[in-house]
């Protein structure tokens, strides 16, 4: 043996050692012990020698590379790294989980595993595995700083971050989501949570706060990233049975196996309901396939389909008159339409045959590569085509394919004797929509009529990313990032009169240049304990729709003036571990809007797309998780938020109105989640009690008319049964009770015109919530 190969060899027995002892020392999850007062906390010493140690091994591992790197190729030993199997679920990892810096990591757990100075939060698994998982709103709405409303069919809800995002009725915009590191939004900026099956989920982690350093266009509010369960969560077959109120049922299984190279699994779903609101029937299929193989040591690959289909019918808003009445109709405000011609004010949910039968399909391919110890590759593509029929008062057909590309560099460095994490990435989107819309004819199934539009449009967006985190003295990172894009966004649409002449043909070209730059301090005092400030940027340029809409008249025309909307977010949070059973969480935040979107009635019902100069959100965000003793956990989150504009003169039909200082609409002002739950393991019993409330907020610019506040409670119970042998491994067992008061309440808003509360209340604005409903379930895990 060469003595390079005897130092080298030596070099890791002694590295294995070292680890050994840190592993002794305190390497034991504080979830997984069995009180809280088995283990004192460590004392200064003891932090300072592992302080030490870690310098150490990070002084060995350099020597080691740099005789690697003398040593000639054919002589090099076989890297070794550390496996990447998951570890066993504990509760400290479900409540703190790493967070990767680009969009995922398949290969190592060495480099950015989590972005330094954010605010970040996370579900646990229990969410979704101990409960019926109708919605991803049933998990989410644990989290502080974000609410869901439901919007326009089963799992489409809309999603507020920081109040971003709550203005919008339908679908999901200025957020960005992901899953398993795939983007789920397309390039104009929408995202729809349907194409999320909630069983399918491992956890959902948020990141909050303006982040387009990070995540590019329209993370204005912040992202949510969607895990789903690997194979070696399942490591066989899982089928699921569920059913309950309002015709609900829902069929699905799971198939995965992992093993040293290959991870894979499968999920397909079936769910089926009447709905609590007449004509809100619904049926929806998912299909969710990963693949991930592990190709070498330094190379792997990652492939993930998902696809959606959804047939379901929509309800039309209730008016407040209606639903003080009967919360449960289908809505509308004229409801006699006449059949078998075209009726511009018709509203009636029933003789339009209000629905959607939507298709969603995602391919896409991951390949990462280790270039050396300290550096990795990604590369991410994708095509994601969005197919939608959609049957309100006029009947909408669009096709929307977009192809996304990510690559990105990761690197573990050091600055002088100072550790330095850098990233830099690279992006490229670009996304079509060719469209029609028709006239509806109030048959009661859809029937089109004459053609009203024909459009054809183009998204094109380009840029790049980069980031720092310094350790410039122990325990203070300093992080700085910065974003760029180039959009190029095109539309050209044909406009026809109720005779089918052609009435118009607006179009519109627009450039968008975006910056975004962000920076962070964090202190790391002790193990447990992060405090950070922050200052980051987001941006969002306009849609289609915000192009074509003049402005001036809210008839079919151009809207070239029309800004991207942009805010800066300030914060200052903590994360603390006050006792080893005890970890809290509270952010201030202040965010300042600026060219805020929105959409103002210009006469006649018209509607166009303007700018609001300025607002601004500020308010707290406060969490809490303890687990007093085993198998105990009480957890909560709180969040206030006060959104006013600063600058803003509203079109009226008395002329333009100052807005100064008023309420911004729809952003609910205050949200509390309170939970307690129990699991008993060794018998398998389990059950937990859930409260959630929301305080009353305004719908209109006058802040005349709003919501009322409401607090909705849900029981659960349910039981595992461990079966050994070859052809049954368990079986979970789930009961649930949701709004067990049985509350009538409104479960989503929409911002209104009109300025006293007669005018206001007139309008389409309430999707009542659902009254008490009972769940029950069973996952059964064979072979």
């Amino acid at each position: 043996m060469s003595f390079r190969r005897y130092v080298l060899r030596w070099l890791r027995v002694v590295r294995l050692v070292i680890a050994t002892v840190i592993f002794i020392m305190g390497a034991d999850p504080i979830w997984a012990q069995d009180s809280p007062s088995a283990e004192p906390a460590p004392t200064q010493r003891e932090r300072e020698l592992r302080e030490q140690l870690k310098g150490i091994l990070q002084e060995l591992e350099d020597l080691q590379h740099k005789k690697e790197r003398a040593i000639p190729e054919e002589e090099r030993p076989a890297i070794v790294k550390e496996k990447t199997l998951p570890a066993e679920p504990q509760a400290a990892q479900e409540s703190i989980p790493e967070f990767e810096l680009a969009d995922m990591s398949i290969v190592s757990d060495r480099l950015q595993k989590r972005p330094e100075g954010i605010s970040l939060s996370s579900t646990v698994q229990a969410e979704t595995d101990s409960q019926p998982t109708r919605t991803m709103q049933e998990s989410l709405q644990s989290l502080p700083g974000i609410v869901l409303r439901q919007a326009n069919g089963p799992r489409d809800f809309s999603i507020s971050i920081r109040g971003q995002g709550a203005k919008t009725t339908f679908a999901v915009r200025d957020i960005k989501l992901y899953e398993d590191g795939f983007i789920q939004t397309q390039s104009d900026g929408l995202s729809r949570l349907d194409i999320h099956d909630p069983w399918f989920m491992r956890t959902v982690e948020v990141t909050r706060g303006a982040s387009s350093s990070l995540y590019d266009n329209y993370a204005l509010g912040g992202m949510v990233h969607f895990r789903t369960r690997r194979g070696s969560d399942i490591n066989g077959f899982e089928t699921f049975l569920s059913g309950g109120s309002f015709g609900y049922f829902k069929q699905a299984f799971a198939i995965g196996q992992h093993t040293d190279r290959l991870d894979l699994s499968m999920f397909a779903s079936n769910v089926a309901e009447d709905g609590f609101i007449q004509h809100s029937n619904y049926n929806t299929q998912t299909l969710n396939f990963n693949f991930r193989f592990k190709v070498d040591d330094k190379q792997n690959f990652y492939f993930k389909a998902i696809t959606n289909w959804l047939n379901t019918r929509v309800p039309t808003r209730l008016t407040q008159a209606q639903w003080i009445s009967d919360e449960r109709q289908a809505g509308g405000t004229q409801t006699t339409c006449v059949s078998g011609q075209y009726n511009a004010g018709c509203a009636n949910a029933v003789a339009l045959n209000q629905g959607r039968v939507d298709r969603r399909t995602i391919v896409g391919g991951m390949y990462e590569r280790q270039l050396d110890a300290s550096t990795v590759w990604t590369v991410e593509a994708d095509y994601d085509v969005k197919d939608i029929n959609q049957y309100f008062s006029q009947i909408t057909d669009n096709v929307n394919p977009n192809y996304k590309m990510y690559s990105d560099l990761r690197h573990d460095g050091r600055l002088g004797e100072m550790p330095l994490k850098s990233y830099a990435g690279f992006f490229a989107n670009n996304m079509e929509q060719e469209g029609q819309t028709f006239q509806n004819l109030a048959t009661g199934f859809g029937t089109r009529g004459t053609l009203l539009q024909n459009n054809r449009g183009r998204i094109n967006n380009i840029g790049g990313r980069f980031r720092e985190e310094l350790e410039f003295v122990p325990k203070w990172i300093l992080a700085a990032g910065l974003g760029f894009e180039q959009s190029q966004v095109s539309i050209d649409t044909i406009n026809y009169d109720n005779t089918g002449a052609v009435a118009s043909r607006p179009s519109a070209t627009r450039d968008f240049t975006n910056w975004a730059p962000e920076a962070s301090l964090t202190w790391k005092p002790a193990e447990g304990y992060r405090h950070w400030v922050r200052s980051s940027t987001g941006y969002a340029i306009p849609t289609f729709g915000n192009l074509t809409r003049d402005p001036v008249t809210g008839l079919p025309g151009s809207n070239f003036n029309l800004k991207p909307q942009k805010n800066w977010n300030n914060e200052i949070g903590t994360e603390s571990r006050l006792r080893p059973d005890l970890l809290i969480q509270l952010v201030g935040f202040w965010t300042f809007f600026k060219n805020e979107i929105i959409t103002q009635t210009i006469s006649g019902g018209n509607t166009a797309s303007v700018n609001a100069d300025s607002s601004q959100y500020r308010g707290i965000e406060a969490s809490y998780d303890w687990r007093p003793t085993t198998g105990l956990r009480l957890s909560g989150a709180y969040t206030h938020i006060q959104a006013k504009y600063i600058n803003f003169s509203d079109r009226t039909a008395a002329g333009f109105l100052s807005r100064d200082g008023k309420n911004v609409p729809n952003v609910p002002t205050d949200v509390l989640n309170l939970k307690m739950e129990y699991d008993h393991e060794p018998t398998g019993w389990g059950g937990w009690i859930e409260g959630n409330y929301l305080n009353s907020y305004f719908l209109n610019n006058n802040n005349t008319f709003g919501i009322p506040s409401y607090f909705i409670g849900t029981v659960n119970v349910h039981k595992t049964v461990e079966v050994k042998n070859s052809w049954f491994r368990f079986a979970k067992f789930y009961l649930q009770v949701d709004n067990i008061a049985d509350m009538k309440y409104v479960a989503s808003g929409q911002v209104v015109t009109g300025e006293t509360t007669a005018q206001a209340a007139g309008q389409q604005a309430f999707f009542t919530g659902y009254g008490r409903a009972i769940y029950g379930g069973v996952t059964i895990g064979l072979f």
